[in-house]
């Protein structure tokens, strides 16, 4: 009998069939994942793989028991990174967040049903959770034109029956985000509909231990692909010879060589483009002796967030006196919030007992002092005192929380901004900085 490469074709041989995280070793396998760079990386820095088929049954666990707990006969989701959450499986996710054709009901009793692309309902078939996969979820407009009213009316249906035999028939139901003729549609079949997005988010806020394990991977391949676009900035930047999009894209290509996804955001700015915050990565040339400073927002390796910044000085010449000031008070916000953390806070004590920024940086301070990260920037969010709305967070730190503590020192009409960030996992008694990359030296002032 003849035998295809693909059949062969292994991303590592030596590891046998399976791969440490619980995957087949097959580099032509339908589910993304690491590549063997990663995979290499990761060993040499001594760190233990996730097990994917646990980790799936883990948070396919915390919707079931949400969905029960708030007595409803199912959860639908229509947000990628929900379906992502949920199911492990990806389909063409940028399109799909302005395009939404994806959509997954969880039904009480677990039971769980996919409505995909058409030609890729294959696409989550790795997965034993997703019990059944099917097509007509597409209800945006440029897909269905004036007929999405109907096309909504056969997919509610559908739902209707699903939850007759896997959800008690409970009328009561939650959603996400969904299209403006789906939601119609599903009132229409006499469902009761729900904020499904504070199911979602505050499910995924608790990681389990192989998400952990994934996010600490995720973690050292977003690490190494700042690392190259450091020695990229520092061997070219001060020759003005190189942009601000050829430093960025170095983080982009090294994101996607470990298997990691796409960057949400083009937050990279240098010299006097770094104040204000928030102006996007653009074709201004680097020069010698200034600013440089980056957010991440990469989605990486098995999909998880890691949302860390860090700002250089590329040049020759020592800083400013006021930016390295800038730099240390920068350095004493984020450390002093985190030692913040730990089981049982409220998150209005870290609101209000955090560190204080500088009369000059407070009016452009970050929308946030820190906020939780997994697959994406996830709740909650944790306000600075003057932003603070009263019952909008009312809640408690928790163990297996993860946050991005940040802070922006931008001086009110100034000519640099510092922005650094730090991905910290809440433990049992405490906090773990996930985040090793250092601090720039040259910022940092005489030792």
């Amino acid at each position: 009998m003849n035998r295809h490469h693909r059949d062969t074709r292994k991303i590592d041989p030596t590891r046998g069939p399976m791969l440490g995280d619980g995957t087949p070793n097959d580099a032509d396998r339908v589910e993304i994942g690491p590549t063997e760079l990663a995979f290499r990386e990761w060993e040499a820095a001594g760190l233990e793989l996730p097990d994917l088929p646990a980790m799936r049954d883990y948070r396919w666990r915390r919707l079931v028991d949400a969905i029960q707990r708030r007595d409803y006969g199912g959860l639908i989701v229509t947000d990628p990174l929900n379906i992502r959450y949920a199911t492990d499986s990806t389909n063409m996710q940028l399109w799909n967040t302005h395009n939404p054709f994806r959509a997954l009901l969880i039904c009480a009793d677990g039971y769980m049903v996919i409505w995909d692309y058409k030609n890729g309902m294959f696409l989550s078939k790795f997965n034993p959770i997703v019990r059944e996969q099917r097509t007509g979820a597409d209800l945006f407009y440029f897909d269905r034109g004036d007929k999405a009213d109907a096309a909504a009316d056969v997919w509610a249906g559908q739902v209707r029956d699903l939850i007759r035999e896997h959800g008690g028939n409970n009328p009561r139901i939650a959603v996400d985000k969904i299209m403006f003729h789906g939601l119609k549609a599903l009132e229409a079949h006499g469902f009761e509909v729900f904020e499904g997005e504070e199911l979602t988010e505050k499910a995924r806020a608790i990681k389990g231990p192989d998400e952990i394990k994934a996010m600490r991977c995720a973690s050292n391949a977003c690490e190494a692909a700042c690392r190259a676009m450091e020695d990229y900035a520092r061997a070219f930047g001060p020759t003005g010879q190189v942009s601000e999009n050829d430093v960025w894209a170095v983080l982009h290509a090294e994101n996607i060589r470990r298997g990691g996804e796409w960057i949400e955001t083009r937050l990279l700015t240098s010299g006097p483009r770094t104040n204000p915050w928030f102006q996007e990565c653009g074709p201004r040339k680097l020069q010698n002796n200034e600013i440089l400073a980056f957010d991440t927002d990469l989605v990486g390796s098995y999909g998880i967030c890691v949302d860390i910044s860090r700002t250089w000085w590329i040049g020759d010449r020592p800083p400013r006196p006021d930016m390295v000031y800038a730099m240390q008070h920068s350095v004493e916000h984020i450390q002093t919030n985190m030692e913040m953390l730990k089981p049982g806070v409220s998150f209005r004590d870290l609101t209000f007992n955090g560190h204080k920024l500088d009369p000059i940086m407070q009016k452009q301070k970050y929308g946030c002092m820190m906020h939780g990260v997994g697959l994406c920037d996830e709740w909650p969010l944790i306000a600075y005192p003057d932003k603070w709305v009263e019952g909008a967070f009312d809640y408690e730190v928790q163990a297996g929380m993860v946050f991005c503590v940040e802070v922006l020192a931008s001086p009110e009409g100034g000519d640099f901004s510092i922005k650094l960030e730090d991905q910290v996992l809440v433990t049992e008694d405490g906090y773990e900085n996930l985040t090793q990359y250092p601090f720039d030296a040259a910022l940092m002032g005489p030792t």
